[in-house]
């Protein structure tokens, strides 16, 4: 696995896990979440890395945890 992959890979583990936090996931359910997710990650980039559907699909969803991130870090409550 290249170091880009790894690197990346951890703050998307970090916003899926805080994603399942929030639809009701608690305790230690969150700590076997990550690493199923970090397995599961890491097996699917093994199989499917180099096809150009996994590729856009993990960019699309990284994009799409940074936007829900600063998303949250900027929105004011009224």
């Amino acid at each position: 696995m290249e170091a880009l992959t790894v690197i990346a890979s951890v703050p998307a583990i970090v916003a899926l896990v805080n994603l399942g936090k929030r639809l009701g996931l608690k305790g230690e359910a969150q700590l076997v979440a990550a690493v199923v997710l970090g397995i599961a990650i890491n097996v699917a980039n093994f199989y499917l890395g180099a096809t150009p559907v996994y590729q856009v699909a993990v960019s699309g969803l990284m994009l799409g945890l940074a936007a829900a991130g600063l998303y949250d870090v900027t929105h004011l409550e009224a």
